[in-house]
């Protein structure tokens, strides 16, 4: 293991960077970060959907018990 870096509980050592460092790493231009932003934001509501449709399923199947 290289020296600074330390393991996580999985065995995996990390690179020691905090969340910001590791965005500004991932640098980019505005319209690619824009993108990254959008696609974030779409799973998100695909969640929801997907999450409020199965609740939805759930209601209906216990009605009908």
């Amino acid at each position: 293991m290289i020296r600074g870096q330390s393991e996580d509980s999985c065995g995996k050592s990390g690179t020691g960077e905090t969340p910001p460092q590791k965005r500004k790493r991932r640098g980019g231009s505005p319209a690619a970060r824009g993108k990254r932003s959008l696609a974030r934001k779409s799973t998100a509501v695909s969640q929801v959907i997907h999450t409020s449709s199965f609740i939805l399923f759930v209601r209906l199947s216990m009605e009908l018990i």
